[in-house]
């Protein structure tokens, strides 16, 4: 009686985590609606995302105590340098702590859904596919209230521009977060309804641009027309020979060619070749790809390196040192950002988490030709890449769900396939 009674509970907290992660999105939209019509979102989204996180830490101690003791082990790997500049400066840890936890959040959504596909690995899959639909639909709705003048505009009105209202990103408060939050749903759905559905498929590839192309982020742009145009081929690249990938090598320099040929008309019918021009006169090519992030790591670098020792800087100063001194403590890109606030060991965990799921999707392409994880390695890649010049991808706080979601998925979805061995499995979780 008391197993049957546990396992009543375990199955009632994952239906309730669950539905909790099927709608986490329309809950920064209200929190964006909130800020824009009253100047304050009541933390509505934070309180969200840490009774989510918390949940799944719960079902997480129930299944997995091996994976559930790793998050405080990141914490105190983490944490030493900004605890020792609270020493010194006191105020509040809280920042940190909070922007810890989003750092290891990707990781709890990844060992919470590996944890409930061990009890069912058919519901695992047709949960998440369900929880992927429905924040997509929830993006595509706040897309469209966008186009009819609702919420914000992705760039703010500047002197020099003509056009000011530049791009929508609806009721969404973070443009660069939700470029990469439509990538992560857009690759689900396009490698799913590819094998599954065509005409859906290109349904979903045709809104996934057109979204991208409304919020006229270089990230969100560029990133969904390379996942809709080579999604379609992943079948075909992860079986290549010398001369398929010299073809790919031949199609892939030729769209690159066709692509900046055309670029000028396409940036002029989307608006944005005013602003790339003013940039690429002002500051050159690196201002168009960095947005000025070079100079915000510069001065960051200046006053950390005046402020604070060497020793110091090699835990990190958090960004309890770093906002001490500057308003603008980001330079947002990811791997510099975590080194200056947690030194060596927040660019070891960031090179750790990016290793790790390409790492994994890599060996079960080679072990099972999946498809899937070959379009993760793909989507990993394109996020590392993102990560590095934009930022905001592994701290943020509307990505970490789909993101560790979309990971698991590959793993569960080729342990439910013909094994070759379980030492080999077992070597690719790890």
């Amino acid at each position: 009686m008391r197993l049957s009674t546990y396992f009543q509970q375990v199955q009632a907290l994952d239906k309730l985590i669950l539905l909790l992660c099927s709608c986490y999105l329309l809950v920064d939209a209200c929190n964006g609606f909130l800020l824009n019509q009253f100047g304050r979102s009541f933390g509505l989204s934070a309180l969200y995302k840490v009774l989510m996180l918390m949940l799944m830490l719960a079902s997480l101690s129930q299944r997995t105590g091996k994976a559930f003791l790793l998050f405080p082990a990141l914490f105190v790997l983490l944490l030493p340098g900004a605890f020792y500049s609270w020493l010194q400066l006191g105020g509040s840890l809280a920042a940190d702590l909070g922007l810890i936890l989003k750092l290891i959040s990707p990781l709890i959504a990844f060992y919470y859904l590996l944890s409930l596909a061990q009890l069912d690995k058919d519901f695992a899959l047709t949960s998440l596919h369900r929880i992927f639909v429905l924040n997509y639909l929830i993006v595509l709705v706040n897309f469209i209230l966008g186009a009819l003048g609702y919420g914000y505009t992705s760039y703010l009105p500047q002197q020099h521009l003509t056009q000011v209202d530049l791009g929508s990103k609806g009721f969404f408060n973070a443009a660069n977060e939700l470029s990469v939050v439509l990538l992560v749903l857009s690759a689900w759905l396009l490698q799913y309804y590819w094998q599954q559905q065509k005409l859906i498929f290109l349904a979903v590839a045709a809104t996934s641009v057109w979204c991208a192309s409304l919020m006229l982020t270089k990230t969100g742009l560029l990133g969904s027309l390379i996942l809709v145009l080579l999604i379609p081929l992943m079948p075909w690249l992860i079986r290549l020979n010398w001369a398929r990938l010299a073809l790919a090598m031949v199609l892939l320099f030729a769209s690159a060619a066709l692509v900046i040929w055309q670029a000028p008309l396409l940036l002029s019918q989307l608006g944005l070749a005013e602003k790339l021009q003013h940039i690429y006169q002002q500051q050159g090519l690196l201002g168009v790809l960095l947005s000025s992030r070079d100079k915000y790591a510069a001065e960051i670098w200046q006053v950390v390196s005046f402020y604070y020792s060497d020793a110091h800087r090699l835990f990190g100063v958090g960004l309890i040192g770093v906002s001490e001194h500057l308003w603008k403590f980001w330079a947002e890109s990811d791997p510099f950002d975590l080194y200056i606030f947690y030194g060596v060991a927040g660019l070891i965990f960031f090179s750790w988490i990016f290793i790790g799921f390409i790492a994994q999707n890599l060996r079960l392409c080679r072990l099972f030709s999946s498809d899937l994880a070959a379009t993760l390695v793909l989507l990993n890649l394109l996020l590392l890449m993102v990560s590095c010049i934009a930022g905001h991808v592994i701290s943020s706080g509307m990505l970490w769900p789909v993101w560790g979601f979309i990971n698991a998925a590959a793993l569960i979805h080729c342990q439910s396939q013909a094994k070759p061995t379980e030492t080999e499995l077992a070597h690719v979780t790890q």
